[in-house]
């Protein structure tokens, strides 16, 4: 499975959930090979998209179609500053993704000095879920040769994100996230309290409003693991 992953800042949030909004509508529906898509605006206006395909080929196919890129050319006018965009292979679901029906997702993003490694381990991670740690119900992990990474993490709150990253956890757990720690640094985390999560079958975007978005309160910190 293809990740892209589309950010940059976007003070406009309503015309950007709109043109996310159409482009499901006109463009979503025909896209073969697209499998979903996480997408939200953090509190300080970063907006970020993760992009599932089924190959390289298949957003090829999309990228090189008309439509997709007369909306792109008004999309881009959206934002404040460069747009910066990434693609990384064989990303992996976690849980099955789960992310259709999840209320808070947090994105983490960083290098890692040990690509193979930071891989190992969050296979061994993914073993422990969901008993270890039932706040969070899916998500996806991807690293790139290079050493970049994303990883994302699905809850159905916020609330039970929080109480799952202070409460007890095995032994295990910890153990696997101290040693990613290790391997990655501080990583850069995005917090969508709205998510805007869309899927084929689905068949439509969910979350909130743009309007609810607007009054979300500010600053964000990590869920999925302790600090």
């Amino acid at each position: 499975m293809l990740l892209q992953v589309i950010q940059g800042r976007v003070p406009d949030r309503a015309a950007m959930r709109a043109q996310h909004e159409r482009w499901l509508a006109d463009i979503g529906a025909a896209a073969d090979g697209w499998l979903g898509s996480t997408a939200g605006i953090t509190a300080d206006d970063r907006f970020i998209c993760l992009s599932r395909f089924s190959s390289a080929q298949a957003l090829a196919n999309l990228s090189a179609r008309t439509d997709q890129r007369e909306w792109w050319a008004r999309t881009e006018r959206l934002f404040l500053g460069p747009v910066l965009t990434a693609e990384f292979q064989d990303a992996v679901l976690i849980l099955e993704g789960g992310a259709d029906d999840a209320g808070f997702v947090q994105v983490a993003q960083g290098r890692t000095t040990d690509p193979e490694r930071l891989r190992s381990l969050e296979k061994e991670l993914v073993r422990w879920l969901p008993e270890g740690r039932p706040d969070i119900i899916g998500g996806l992990a991807a690293v790139r040769a290079d050493g970049r990474f994303v990883r994302v993490f699905s809850f159905s709150s916020e609330e039970l994100a929080r109480a799952g990253e202070h409460g007890e956890q095995h032994a295990e757990i910890e153990e696997i996230l101290f040693q990613m720690r290790e391997l990655t640094g501080e990583a850069t985390y995005h917090d969508l309290r709205h998510p805007w999560l869309a899927s084929p079958r689905a068949g439509r975007s969910l979350g909130r409003s743009a309007v609810e978005e607007t009054t979300q309160p500010r600053g964000g910190r990590r869920a999925a693991g302790r600090r």
